[in-house]
This record gives structure tokens, sequence and C-alpha cells, in this order.
């Protein structure tokens, strides 16, 4: 298994203001394989990415196993997790522009993540892979993309060349926490179509955080659905939001918009309001 999360914990605080953040998390996901985490705002998804990465909030006290193939994540140095941050995982995060440094080229953040991932790959060499991935990832000019910074580009171009960044730095671990959110339907399903491919192709493992069910059932495998920072369902995608069984779960698939559900009307009380 790529990554096995078991029993973690994650609370800030202390005494009778200890705020619990996650409990209980178990999760695995293996090599080529997505999970989606859902649910509303709130429930836990992004601190269970940043478990993973050990990127937690100052105060706060974890529990639990990150394993990630061999190695616990948990009992990791300093110089051990950068190396892991660097060379085994990648994150892409809504806002594609935390990612970037906005007085640097976009040939900057590309070839400085492929030359982190891989040493011995000289400044050219880094830039025909970075050219050939933003080709990947449907960007019709790479060569101008290389050139500009990251305000002359728009939101749906930014977010290709993250995933283009993580794709280049060959990890096998990629954390996605809602990367499609400020994106419009049409982009957002080539993001997802381009994830997939990724995923697949380079045999990563891949956690999707989304609050939309329906993207979650085209971009994953299996869903896991959180509240107040637990997991109260999870197994094959088509399964939980076709005939979910927690009541939290059926609640998220029933507010669900559609075109054909029609509204029942109120009921009206005894006095006629």
């Amino acid at each position: 298994m790529m990554l096995t999360l078991e029993k973690v914990g994650l609370a800030i605080g202390s005494g009778p203001d200890t705020r619990t953040l996650l409990e209980d998390i178990s999760l695995q996901v293996g090599p080529g394989e997505s999970l989606g985490l859902v649910g509303e705002s709130g429930s836990g998804k992004s601190m269970t990415l940043r478990s993973i990465l050990r990127t937690l909030p100052d105060g706060s006290t974890s529990s639990g196993t990150v394993r990630y193939r061999d190695k616990d994540i948990t009992t990791l140095s300093r110089e051990e997790l950068r190396r892991f941050r660097a060379a085994e995982v990648s994150m892409i995060s809504q806002n594609p522009l935390a990612a970037l440094n906005p007085v640097l080229r976009v040939e900057r953040f590309l070839i400085e993540g492929i030359q982190a991932a891989k040493p011995r790959t000289s400044a050219a060499e880094a830039r025909k892979t970075a050219l050939a991935l933003l080709a990947d990832v449907g960007i019709h000019d790479p060569e101008r993309c290389l050139r500009s910074y990251p305000h002359q580009l728009s939101g749906g171009m930014l977010q290709r060349v993250v995933i283009a960044g993580s794709v280049a730095r060959g990890s096998s671990l990629l954390l996605a926490d809602e990367p499609t959110t400020a994106l419009d339907v049409t982009t957002q399903s080539d993001v997802v179509a381009i994830l997939n491919e990724a995923r697949t192709d380079a045999g990563m493992a891949m956690i999707f955080v989304t609050h939309d069910l329906d993207l979650a059932a085209a971009a994953c495998q299996r869903i896991a659905v959180m509240q107040k920072g637990r997991i109260v369902e999870a197994g094959p995608a088509q399964s939980v939001l076709g005939s979910p069984q927690h009541e939290y779960t059926q609640m998220l698939v029933a507010s669900k918009p559609s075109l054909t559900r029609r509204a029942s009307a109120p009921v009206p009380s005894e006095d006629g309001k």
C-alpha cells in the first residue's frame, strides 16, 4: 500500500479548551488509486492532508500513524521530512497562486521543481521537460507560458501549471485540496481528466478533497465521507453516492441541486402562516 493512515487524531488547545480536529481517521490508498474526501467545510478534509504532510497547526497534538510505503511519517527527522515533501509527495491547493512566487516566472518554478526531484538534471533538460509537460496539460503556447509571471495567466492556466509541476517531480503521492473550486465547469472537467491521466500513467496514489459529490465521483474510485473530524462512511464511489448508508451521506446526496426534482410545498400551520 502506498499510503496508510491508522487512527490518526489531531487536537488543539489543552484542558477544557481542547478542540478535536480529527478523530480516529483510518484510510488507505494504493499505487494508481484515487480516494476522494468529501464533506462540508470544517469536516476535517484539509486537516487530514496536513497530517500527511506534517504541516500541523502550532500548539496542536497528534496521534496515530501515517505510513508512506515503509516509512512512518510521524517519526521522520526534519531532514527526512524535507526530502519526503520534495521528492515523494506533491500538493495542489485550491488557490494555485499559493504554490507560485509572484515575482518569479513560471519557468523558474518548474525548472527548480524538476531539478529538486532529479538533482542531476541540467537546466536545459529541465526546461525541455517543462515545455513537454505544459503541452501535456493542455497549454497551447508552452514557451509563452514559461516566460510568464503568475499574474499574467488565468486561473485555469495557473492550475495547469501547478499540475504540470506536480507531474514533473515524479511524485508517487498527489494531494489535491479542492483544486478546481475557482474554475469554471469546462476547465474543471479538463483538470480532472489531466489528473486521472497523470495518476494512471505514473501510478500515483491520489487523495482528492472536494465538497462537490459529482466531481468526486468523476475523479475518484473510492470516497470517504467526513463529518466533524471523523470518517462516517467509505467505499466505492458509485456505492457511496448511489446507495448511501449513513444519514449524513444521505443528507449530502439529497442536497445536490437537480433540474428535475421539484421542491415540496411548505405545509401551512394551523394559523395559516
